[in-house]
């Protein structure tokens, strides 16, 4: 009987050796980790203060303005923004020495500041100004053949009285990437290249793309997506002064 049980006994260590000993677990799945959202990349172009802004209901607004050559505009007005598309464009600011912005840049001209604009060579080049503006200055003057309108707000009657800063900043914001905004500042958006999925609680949302803006107004929570190849935008952003 005894004998019986060892050779049983037996050929069971022999039958778990031959199956690979005790049953390993069964190996677990590799979680799905998700990559966070790819981040904007930004750089301020320019900024500059201004010490009150226009009574009444306002609006900001990007304008494009394309310059003959040898072309020269001298005037004051709002403060703002001079973006430069294409070509070399020379501001020059009584008093001072002439500010050259190329292509991808910007330069800020305070309020009543009298200034020119110079085209010194011989092909046309392209510019933008933006700024805030009262919505009483409708319609606008025409300073130079072909000018456009290429985006502006609705009429804004939630900005405080007071000194502000302005600022334009350029963003690159790769495909999917999220670029989200929010604070005590109107930002006005406007697409240079690519699409944007504008959400949040901004004064608008949807989508946009080249050629079109959107914006947020103080105290809203901005929210930016890239599409599929990505985004390259400006904006102009409006900050009460410290």
């Amino acid at each position: 009987m005894f004998r019986r049980m060892e050779l049983i006994g037996a050929a069971a260590l022999v039958l778990t050796a031959a199956c690979g000993g005790a049953a390993s677990p069964a190996p677990q799945a590799t979680p799905n980790v998700t990559a966070p959202p790819a981040k904007v990349t930004t750089s301020v172009l320019a900024s500059g203060r201004i010490d009150s802004i226009p009574a009444g209901a306002l609006f900001v607004n990007y304008m494009d303005l394309p310059q003959a050559g040898g072309g020269l505009i001298k005037h004051q007005h709002i403060g703002g923004f001079v973006y430069v598309v294409q070509g070399t464009h020379e501001m020059d600011v009584d008093g001072a020495a002439p500010t050259m912005i190329q292509p991808g840049k910007a330069a800020f001209i305070g309020a009543g500041v009298m200034h020119s604009h110079v085209n010194a060579a011989t092909a046309a080049n392209d510019w933008w100004f933006i700024g805030l503006r009262a919505a009483a200055s409708r319609p606008l003057p025409t300073i130079v053949p072909g000018q456009k309108e290429l985006y502006t707000t609705a009429d804004l009657t939630q900005i405080a009285p007071g000194p502000y800063t302005e600022t334009l900043s350029d963003s690159q914001l790769p495909a999917k990437g999220i670029d989200q905004q929010f604070g005590p500042s109107l930002r006005v958006v406007f697409v240079i290249d690519g699409t944007l999925t504008v959400s949040g609680d901004a004064a608008m949302t949807g989508t946009v793309t080249a050629g079109q803006g959107a914006y947020s107004l103080p105290g809203a929570n901005l929210v930016l997506t890239a599409g599929n190849a990505g985004a390259h935008y400006v904006t102009f952003t409006l900050t009460p002064a410290n």
